[in-house]
């Protein structure tokens, strides 16, 4: 898979207008287009669009064109720029994103256009053989299945095809952009397209389900877009878009933290492999193997972008051991390979990692379920140990757990707190282990309060905690390949993680757990073994080179070698002849160097002299066990000065170079004969001394559960057990599935090389296959077996015994069997992983003795059906099987009171029950409604694999009970189970099916609708007509009831089926789902009807229940205490058989069965659907405040002619408008006009039901279902122009906000729930409310608008809202706006300021509303400021001749004091 995240893009010359940009991307002539956006300097997509690859990975030379244009316009005149991004950088490192910011764009010409884009590509491999996981060292290989280890048979394999269905649901928008918008949301679901109905609001409800069906693999699925878009539907297409979301198949990184993961310089590191042995080859010819070894690019001998490397083994020929396998013959000369890379430099990574990954193998063993995936075989078994233990050494084992986890967290909190962290990413992955680790630690040094006991969870615990930290998500290395080559074809690999294999200075514990040790490998191609390899491997850094020598066990040696051809003519050897073959030539046959003339490398000299190797063969009659004897004898010879060949010293030899006589005398033992004579071995290879002589014993005891193949229906199973390069087989059991071969395979003088410790401590792997043997042969012939059946029998074979039941006489009168209680003793080992399963044979009985087998089954899985034996009349014990659900004689006396009034209650249902979320039989109580019997499918050929779902050909009713029986033969055996069983023969019964609603229905019509009605059908019974469909719904509520009779078990099967109807027949199948009303009527918990949970012997109930008599309140309690099922309501799921497996919606019912023997039943239940209530709103426009002011008059002045217009949600063809309040200058608005809204309204759903004909030639009204709303605009009038749009009010009427009282305290957002002052009291207003049990609101509401991505207060409207009933409308009538009856209440004339723009009629009210309103401030400023001058200037005017006045004055005065003053003393006589 191939992403590109188109981020962003730069155009200098964006005017902001125009059609809109996108960016279209191209690759490998694949076309992708982003979303068009408006033509801005920085446009921005985020958008992701993805190519899948296929089984074409990515090459080196890709590329990918991108192209911003304008939308709609031709090319090149829409082109803003092109560019071509190189991925060779992807392929180098898929891990590692290639992130591009501003790529300049190129005209035609190759010129900068000055525009950017910004993006960031990345590049998933799909799977392919080197992606296969392969098992290491201690995994089971993938074929094989270890006992007791979970198996699937019915899951689909990842790479099988299946089927899918997608459904995308749209329900409803929240708070749209735009205003006044008209929204429809279009969906993409892979290349099919669907779109919603057209709404009108930001809050738009829809409720429509999108359906489209695939058929491909899970990453096919996966790859598929879903993009959903919410257009406006007024808008042009270029400003169409309101949003856009689509899923992907995961989701992007953090930018933050990949923008860290930056690669450091790159320091070198080398790999080394030793191959010790290559085993279960495939069985090839004479074609040569070899092995590669790979890290990325590095040592790939296919890639040509690295150097070459010592990467690759030499060409070996393969050879047959004998018995079934071939094996490469390297034996003490071991192949080396090597390969240097360069890489990031994560030791400090890897060293955390392995320590951690080492905390948690010494936790848990190869047995326990903590760490599995590692495989490894461990000494310490704690956890293990420690949930087995018994007594005391439960102690023991804890306090070694205790003691060991805290050395562990000890060197790994060392560790830790030293190693550095370049990355953020690092910081926290290494906060984290080290609370982790600090919290266990301290755990790890109290012992338990509790016990030992309750160290097992806590332990689990530390284990999971542990386990989720040892992961590291910035790998440097990536994994290394193993391949086997065949020629130059690739036939299988296996890859290991490089962490495992990486060497560490800092101690063993750091290292990987697989560093330097053998291991064996099972390489897997085309999804099977092809190989195994035993193998040492060794990885780190070239300066710890230093550390691989002590690994290896035999000395290193580089060879140069040549192959010198020649043939034998007339005796003698020679170069000629050789028909057009190289004189010297490499192990492949293909032209080579003479050793004259191969030079050694640089650096290298050579180490002795050329030396002919010689050919010698070990002996294979004592290493594979057959019974023949290969006679080798080497012919020696030596080479002359003049280069002819010639006899030797020693002319004829042995293995071991011991001088033997020549061949021709070599005589034959007695009693043997010579099979083949003398023959020249030209593929043998080299052996040396030293080999270490083993012998193994391998124990074959049985199998199980095996899987017969082909059309056969048995097997004829032999294993095939190889170890290193041998291998042996068992003999033959024909005819069985759970072969006891019980057989010994012994392994004589099995040569290993190396030192036999490091063979004890670490052994090679032994292989056990399973085969079928061909030999006998299973002719069928037969078909359509459901009907063709005369006598069934049944056959019941476990553990080598085999149990036949009587025949039944007649199929179609009793399916019964005569005899229903039988036992059968069996040998069972006491291990319950070693139990043979049981398997079903149903045989029919023709004439002349032929009896056809019909179809099988396989019961796995016996623990369910053990059991403890019990005595007459003694329960059973919890958790066993139980006989029967019907009384028996012995039984019905203890019922008898009980009994009585059975037909009573069962005949009335009540009103009230349980609903069921899922089937009944799925409910966990009822244990599937199966406890008296099971239901076995019986296929033909046995048990289906692993994908396969074939269709059952028959049904096996029953249930198995396994207990012990007593080991001393004079004890007597207890007493046998299902004694006490019910008569067998079929009963007639009436059966009521109700049926209340169904929802998530697929699709069916164009329209993305369905039209379903219901078709009942047990046995040959059909009920149900095309005519009762529910039209245009994918949510049907039908509230049908069926009454069918049948005879159980003939008709035991119902099945309720929902089609869909069509003008013309035939109508589709929507799904059917199938209840065994066998099950339920003989089941314990008596589920074929419902206990009721009050006594009722009348329907409809009164309005007041009384508690009914004494007896029968008491009996119903008693039923009650017993678990049985009560009163309910389950959903099944419909299922299609066309679409097996795949959901096709559900639909709730229940179902009533009433046997004729307990007589009438009483009257049904009235399930008839409930009719909505029609109702009627009255909403009271009174005034507007702080409305927005759309228009400027000709003094300037903001002004707006102000209108509301409302509807309610579904109904715009009801909209209704008051009338208009012209030139308002401040957004007041007086309106007195009264709304009148009729609307049907389902309380149960709290939704309007809104019926109507989608178009005029519609056959059927459509009932839509939307929550009841109240939509109010607020416009203003214009004469020669669109109204301008001021504001919008939704209401929505069982949520509604609760009004504000005053309109300086109406806000946009909701009032919150008022509190009380004091504390305690809490809160006593909810901040909504639901007029439908209000009835009444009146206040001030807030009108909003859509501006700058926000919305912002536009306007405050008073409203009363009130609703009524029908009846109530009826009674208080009410007219439109102000129109008779003008009631309830009576409106009068708004009161509102008259004026003109005629100066001459009204100068002084033209003056005050249009001057004074608009600038009183500043007109009271300016009166202020005239006052305040005028009274300056009276001062200024007025100072001088008062401070004058005030200079001169008191000298006048004083002039007058003196001249008035006498003198002294003339005045005297």
């Amino acid at each position: 898979m191939l992403r590109l995240l188109v981020a962003s893009a730069h155009i200098p010359g964006a005017t902001g207008s125009g059609p809109g940009v996108h960016v279209s991307a191209r690759f490998r002539g694949v076309p992708r287009s982003t979303r068009v956006v408006p033509e801005e300097r920085s446009p921005t997509w985020n958008e992701t669009l993805a190519w899948p690859l296929g089984a074409r990975p990515l090459h080196p030379t890709a590329s990918l064109t991108l192209r911003l244009r304008h939308w709609g316009q031709p090319a090149p005149r829409g082109d803003l720029g092109a560019t071509t991004v190189s991925l060779d950088r992807l392929v180098a490192d898929p891990g590692l994103p290639l992130a591009l910011s501003h790529v300049p764009l190129l005209d035609p010409r190759g010129q900068p256009t000055g525009c950017t884009v910004t993006l960031r590509c990345s590049y998933v491999p799909r799977g392919t053989a080197g992606d296969t996981t392969v098992p290491l060292q201690g995994r089971v290989p993938p074929r094989a299945m270890s006992p007791g280890s979970p198996h699937h048979p019915d899951k689909p394999l990842a790479g099988n095809k299946e089927d899918f269905q997608v459904r995308v649901r749209v329900i409803e928008g929240h708070q749209l952009q735009g205003n006044d918008i008209k929204p429809v949301v279009t969906v993409l679901i892979g290349q099919h397209r669907f779109r919603t109905r057209i709404r009108v609001g930001n809050n738009p409800y829809y409720n429509e389900v999108f359906c489209q069906n695939f058929h491909g693999t899970p990453a096919q699925l996966a790859a598929e877009p879903i993009r959903i878009q919410v257009l406006d539907s007024r808008a042009t297409r270029a400003k169409a878009v309101i949003g856009v979301f689509q899923e992907q198949e995961e989701p992007a990184a953090d930018e933050d933290v990949e923008a860290n993961l930056l690669r450091p310089p790159p320091c070198a590191a080398t790999l080394q492999l030793r191959i010790y042995r290559a085993e279960d080859l495939p069985q090839a010819g004479p074609e040569l193997l070899r092995f590669e070894l790979s890290l990325g690019n590095y040592g790939d001998t296919g890639d040509v972008t690295c150097k070459p490397a010592a990467s690759v083994t030499a060409h070996g020929c393969p050879l047959f051991d004998g018995n079934r396998y071939h094996y490469l013959p390297w034996y003490g000369d071991k192949p080396v390979v090597a390969v240097t890379s360069s890489w990031e430099d994560a030791s400090h990574r890897w060293d955390a990692l392995n320590l951690l990954r080492a905390m948690c193998r010494r936790l848990v063993s190869t047995h326990g379920s903590g760490w599995d995936s590692l495989g490894t075989s461990l000494q310490e078994k704690n956890v293990t140990e420690l949930r087995s233990a018994r007594g005391d050494t439960g102690g023991d084992i804890g306090r070694r757990l205790l003691r060991q986890l805290a050395q562990d967290c000890g060197r790994a909190l060392a560790r830790l707190e030293a190693q550095p962290t370049p990355t953020p990413l690092d910081a926290h992955l290494r906060a984290a282990r080290l609370h982790l680790l600090r919290h266990v630690a301290a755990a790890a040094a109290v012992a338990p309060r509790a016990g030992w006991d309750t160290l097992v969870p806590v332990a689990e615990g530390w284990l999971g905690r542990v386990t989720a930290l040892a992961v590291e998500p910035q790998a440097g290395v990536p994994d290394v390949v193993l391949w086997l080559l065949r020629g130059e074809r690739r036939v299988a690999c296996a890859r290991i993680p490089a962490p495992d294999l990486m060497f560490s200075r800092s101690g063993p514990g750091t290292c990987g757990r697989l560093c330097g040790r053998i291991q064996t490998l099972f390489l897997v191609g085309a999804g099977d073994i092809r190989a195994q390899l035993r193998l040492r491997l060794w990885l780190g850094r070239v300066t710890d080179s230093g550390d691989l020598p002590r690994h290896l066990e035999g000395t290193l040696r580089v060879y140069a070698e040549t192959y010198e051809n020649q043939t034998r003519l007339l005796g003698k050897w020679g170069p000629r002849g050789l028909l057009g073959r190289p004189g010297f030539s490499d192990g492949a046959g293909k032209a080579g160097l003479p050793r004259h003339r191969i030079r050694p490398p640089r650096g290298w000299r050579w180490d002795g002299a050329w030396t002919v190797e010689p050919q010698r063969r070990l002996l294979l009659d004592t290493e594979t066990n057959v019974g023949e004897v290969l006679e080798e004898v080497y012919e020696n010879e030596s080479r002359r000065l003049g280069g002819e060949w010639g006899p030797a010293t020693v002319a004829s030899t042995d293995a071991s170079g011991a001088a033997v006589p020549p061949k021709e005398e070599v005589a034959c033992p007695q009693g043997w004969h010579v099979t083949d004579g003398w023959r020249v071995d030209v593929t043998g290879a080299v052996d040396e001394a030293g080999p270490n002589i083993f012998q193994l014993r391998c124990y074959i005891f049985q199998g199980l559960e095996l899987a017969p193949r082909g059309t056969k229906a048995t097997a004829d199973p032999v294993a095939h057990v190889s170890f290193v390069h041998v291998s042996q087989s068992t003999r033959v059991l024909p005819g069985t599935l759970d072969p006891l071969w019980d057989q010994t395979l012994l392994f004589h003088r099995v040569l290993l090389y190396g030192d036999p410790r490091g063979v004890r401590d670490e052994p090679p792997a032994v292989v056990v296959e399973v085969f079928d043997q061909d030999g006998g042969v299973l002719a069928w012939g037969l078909r359509g077996l459901r009907s063709g059946v005369r006598a069934p029998s049944l056959e019941v074979q476990c553990g080598g015994r085999t149990l036949r039941t009587p025949t039944i006489a007649d199929l179609t009168a009793n399916p019964n069997f005569p005899i229903n209680a039988f036992l059968l003793t069996l040998h069972l080992p006491a291990e319950e992983e070693y139990v043979p399963p049981i398997r079903l044979r149903v045989l029919d009985t023709r004439g002349f003795g032929y009896r056809p087998e019909v179809g099988q089954a396989c019961v796995r899985d016996l623990g369910q059906y053990c059991c403890q034996p019990h005595g007459e009349g003694q329960p059973h014990s919890e958790g066993q099987p139980h006989d029967s659900g019907t009384p028996s004689p012995g039984a019905a006396a203890r019922w008898g009171r009980i009994a009585q009034i059975l037909p009573r209650i069962t005949t009335e249902k009540g009103a009230a029950g349980k609903i069921y979320s899922c089937e009944l039989e799925a409910v966990p109580e009822f244990e599937g409604l199966q406890d008296f019997c099971q239901t076995f499918p019986l296929y033909q050929g046995g048990h289906p694999a692993a994908g396969e779902d074939p269709a059952p050909v028959g049904e096996f009713k029953g249930l198995f009970c396994v207990y012990p029986l007593p080991e001393d033969p004079g004890v007597p055996p207890p007493p046998r189970h299902f004694q006490e069983l019910p008569p067998s023969q079929p009963q007639k019964c009436l059966v009521r099916v109700y049926v209340i609603r169904a929802f998530d229905l697929p699709p069916r019509d164009r329209n993305g609708l369905c039209d379903p009605y219901i078709r009942v059908s047990l046995g040959t019974k059909t009920l149900g007509q095309r005519d009762q469909y529910v039209p245009n719904t994918l949510e049907p509520v039908f509230g049908r009831l069926f009454e069918v009779t049948g005879t159980i078990p003939l008709e035991k099967d119902l099945r309720v089926s929902l089609l869909d109807y069509d003008l013309l027949p035939p109508d589709q199948e929507i799904g059917t789902t199938t209840i065994d009303l066998e099950n339920r009527l003989l089941s314990r918990f008596r589920a074929h009807c419902g206990l009721p949970t009050l006594y009722r012997t009348e329907w409809p109930p009164p309005n007041t229940v009384t508690p009914g008599p004494p007896r029968e309140r008491l009996a119903l309690h008693v039923l009650h205490a017993c678990h049985l099922v009560p009163e309910h309501l389950e959903t099944r799921t419909l299922y299609n058989s066309t679409q097996p497996g795949l959901e096709q919606g559900k639909v709730q019912m229940w179902v009533d069965i009433f046997p004729a023997s307990l007589g009438p039943p009483g009257p049904p239940v009235d399930i008839t659907p409930r009719k909505p209530q029609r109702y009627e709103l009255r909403c009271v426009v009174w005034n507007t405040r702080d409305v927005d002011l759309g228009d400027t008059n000709l003094l300037g002045q903001r002004m707006s002619d102000i209108y509301v217009t409302g509807w309610m949600d579904g109904l715009e063809e009801q909209r209704q408008r008051t009338e208009v309040h012209y030139r308002s200058l401040q957004g007041d608005g007086a309106f007195n006009w009264r709304f009148v809204f009729s609307f049907e309204y389902l309380a149960a759903e709290q939704l309007c039901v809104l019926p109507r004909k989608e178009h005029f030639w519609s056959l059927d009204e459509t009932v839509l279902k939307v929550p009841p709303k109240l939509i109010l605009q607020v416009w203003d009038n214009d004469k020669f122009s669109a109204d301008d749009f001021l504001g919008v009010l939704e209401l929505e009427l069982t949520r509604l906000p609760r009004p504000a009282q005053h309109p300086q305290s109406c806000t946009p957002t909701p009032q919150g729930t008022p509190q009380s002052p004091w504390p305690w009291r809490g809160a006593q207003v909810p901040s909504r409310l639901s007029l439908f049990r209000q009835r009444r609101a009146r206040g001030w509401w807030p009108c909003t608008v859509q501006e700058g991505g926000k919305r912002r207060l536009s306007g405050k409207l008073e409203l009363s809202l009130e609703l009524l009933t029908a009846k109530e409308a009826e009674e208080r009538p009410a007219g439109k706006g102000r129109g008779d009856p003008n009631m309830y209440p009576t409106l009068p004339e708004p009161v509102r300021p008259e004026w003109s723009f005629l100066w001459l009629q009204a100068p002084l009210r033209g003056l005050r509303y249009g001057i004074w309103q608009q600038h009183r401030c500043r007109i009271s400023l300016g009166l202020a400021l005239l006052l305040l001058l005028a009274l300056l200037f009276t001062f200024i005017y007025a100072a001088p001749g008062y401070l004058a006045m005030k200079l001169v004055n008191p000298l006048e005065s004083l002039h007058r004091a003196g001249g008035e003053r006498p003198a002294s003393g003339a005045g005297k006589p």
